[in-house]
């Protein structure tokens, strides 16, 4: 087993309290102990700077990372093991962002890449649907089987490294957006709008933990501030790989582990969640070393593998997707292509490298797709626009139509109102012109003659003769006839062409239907005085 020579981890210096000093390693009793955990340097550069680090880390030779790791002071790893009433104490993934829970397990090829794929995955995925409500659909997309030193092998999604003895979180939400975009492809949109969590499934493998411990913080009690985002670029190429979140030390941040934690006990702890209603959206992780006292003579070593899961809930309204997409995991690990560990790179990078003509081909396919769906879903939200300006268009035009035809139905009460009177009024027609005439002659026998003075001359000269009045009634009527037969004609136009029709025939209506008003008061006046 090689030691690693330039990692940029300090180990954690693990501290025995007194009480922890008499109650020694053969205990089974819960107990607590105190250590100092690593965390990121509280330098002045990273208000300036952002932290980058080079994986892996051995293979930094340029010196490139600028991630500089501190102990932090000593802090209490409270036991979960019979807190608040439970065997593994009462958390939730909601509310702490772990949990523990007890998932016996019969599989032990451990040490077979295709049997963890065919037999271990479908047994983890039945425990999340147990454990988490709203597993629609589960993606296992990485797994590392962990062990004390550094070499080993690495499958795409699965390798054998040293444990991360630094306070991190695995993800931050801008690469966890980009590993489900790569991921999922044209379906992510549609995942994303529902809600996506990662979610950690932790084991021991082969024997209990004894020596190195996984300490998990409280997610609740976190800060906006806490963790900083690190860019992590790859040592071969320096690519941009992924970011992870460091964090600095703080007093307040409440520490747990399972002492002696089996294989049986298994650790869920939640690395994203977009939820953000949930009081814990992820939580902080780190390896530990437990104090001296507490490990048994000739223990072995810890392992331990860790299988990383994107748990999807689908939007509530919707169509459903017709069916799931099959573990990235799980193809890699039926493949059995191991890779040295200098050339690891996650599953997520899409190396063309290994790629053959007809993958390159299903991936341009896929990119045609993704952006002919996009281009329709702008021109859907450009016809949704004018679908609704054209909505408000016509509300706006029914309301001026029924409004102009207020105004007609006001008019066509004013005429037959101006009708009942002009009946109410209207003298006698004579029969026949001799019977005209006749009145006519009585008419001028009776009426003053002009030497009677100036003045009854005028009075009579301003009179008109009966033929004349009846002619101006008649026309009148006629008038009045042709008014309703343009009102008729504008409450057809307004009907067909909305309101500038009804609106322009009901004032001029008005005009008109003045005009007559006062032409038939002045005729029903002579007529009187006559």
């Amino acid at each position: 087993m090689s030691t690693r020579t330039n990692t940029p981890f300090v180990t954690p210096t693990p501290i025995t309290t007194p009480t922890q000093a008499k109650t020694g390693a053969k205990t089974s009793k819960r107990r607590n102990v105190d250590v100092q955990l690593t965390y990121l340097k509280d330098d002045p550069l990273y208000k300036t700077v952002k932290p980058l680090q080079v994986t892996p880390n051995f293979a930094d030779t340029a010196h490139k990372t600028n991630v500089q790791l501190e102990p932090g002071q000593p802090e209490t790893l409270h036991d979960v093991r019979d807190l608040g009433g439970k065997p593994l104490g009462d958390f939730t993934l909601d509310d702490h962002g772990f949990k523990y829970v007890n998932a016996p397990t019969a599989f032990k090829d451990w040490d077979s890449q295709p049997k963890i794929a065919q037999a271990y995955l479908p047994e983890l995925e039945a425990l999340l649907r147990r454990e988490i409500d709203g597993c629609d659909e589960i993606l296992f997309y990485d797994a590392r089987i962990r062990q004390e030193g550094d070499e080993g092998l690495r499958v795409e999604g699965l390798s054998y490294n040293p444990f991360a003895r630094q306070v991190h979180t695995d993800n931050t939400e801008r690469s966890v957006l980009e590993k489900i975009h790569q991921m999922t492809e044209i379906k992510a949109d549609y995942l994303l709008s529902g809600r996506a969590r990662i979610i950690n499934i932790w084991r021991p493998i082969k024997h209990p933990v004894y020596d190195c411990g996984l300490a998990i913080a409280d997610g609740g009690k976190l800060r906006e501030d806490d963790v900083l985002e690190c860019e992590r670029h790859l040592a071969k190429t320096g690519a941009y790989w992924d970011t992870m979140g460091v964090i600095r030390y703080r007093p307040g941040f409440s520490w747990y582990y399972c002492s002696s934690q089996a294989e049986s006990e298994v650790l869920l702890f939640k690395n994203y969640d977009s939820a953000t209603e949930v009081p814990a959206r992820f939580c902080l992780h780190t390896a530990f070393d437990l104090p001296a006292d507490t490990i048994p003579p000739n223990a072995p070593t810890r392992e331990s593998i860790e299988v990383r899961a994107l748990i999807f809930t689908y939007p509530p309204s919707g169509r459903r997707p017709s069916g799931v997409m099959q573990h990235p995991l799980a193809l890699s690990l039926e493949r059995n292509s191991l890779k040295r560990l200098d050339d690891e790179h996650p599953i997520t990078d899409r190396l063309r490298t290994d790629i053959d003509e007809g993958h390159e081909v299903k991936d341009a396919v896929l990119l045609l797709r993704r952006n002919e769906i996009r281009r329709l879903e702008k021109q859907c939200e450009a016809l949704t626009t004018k679908l609704e300006q054209a909505e408000a268009q016509r509300e706006h035009a029914m309301t001026q139509h029924l409004r102009a035809a207020e105004q007609i139905q006001i008019q066509a009460v004013s005429i037959a109102a101006l009708q009942h009177e002009l009946f109410l009024y209207k003298p006698p027609r004579p029969t026949s012109r001799s019977r005209t005439e006749d009145s006519w002659r009585h008419h001028s026998s009776t009426s003053p003659s002009a030497e009677e003075g100036p003045e009854t001359f005028r009075v009579a000269a301003r009179r008109k003769s009966p033929p004349d009045v009846y002619r101006e009634v008649e026309l009148l009527h006629q008038t009045i006839e042709r008014q309703e037969a343009e009102i008729q004609k504008w409450v057809r136009e307004a009907m067909g062409r909305g309101s500038e029709a009804g609106v322009e025939g009901g004032d001029c209506a008005v005009e008109r239907r003045e005009v007559a008003r006062v032409s038939l008061s002045v005729l029903v006046g002579g007529i009187r005085c006559g």
